[in-house]
């Protein structure tokens, strides 16, 4: 596997990609790298943050609705359950503590 086969996959809904940018922030300071993808099939960030985690091969998957909301997921955890929730205002903490996940480290609040 290269390296540009290892990110975490945000998959988000009807958000544009200068909204994205904080996310993405978050991420780069960890130095994780991402992969951005719309999908318009899934309406909530928690089925989008889901298949986000599940289609990662990191495991990690965050995911952004229409509405701002914004969930980071892992795919060992219940697919309705999300490792963390919040809003798109806080969106380069919820990057950052997605790549915290990736590498076992502790939360930032």
């Amino acid at each position: 596997m290269s390296l540009r086969e290892v990110y975490v996959l945000i998959l988000h809904h009807d958000i544009q990609l200068d909204e994205l940018k904080e996310v993405c922030a978050g991420l780069e300071e960890e130095g994780v790298p991402y992969l951005l993808q719309e999908e318009k099939q899934l309406d909530t960030c928690i089925q989008l943050s889901a298949k986000a985690a599940s289609n990662s091969p990191l495991q990690v998957g965050i995911g952004i609705d229409r509405f701002g909301n914004i969930c980071v997921q892992h795919e060992k955890l219940e697919k309705d359950k999300p490792y963390l929730r919040g809003e798109l205002k806080s969106s380069r903490k919820a990057g950052k503590n997605a790549a915290r996940l990736v590498k076992g480290l502790s939360l930032t609040l």
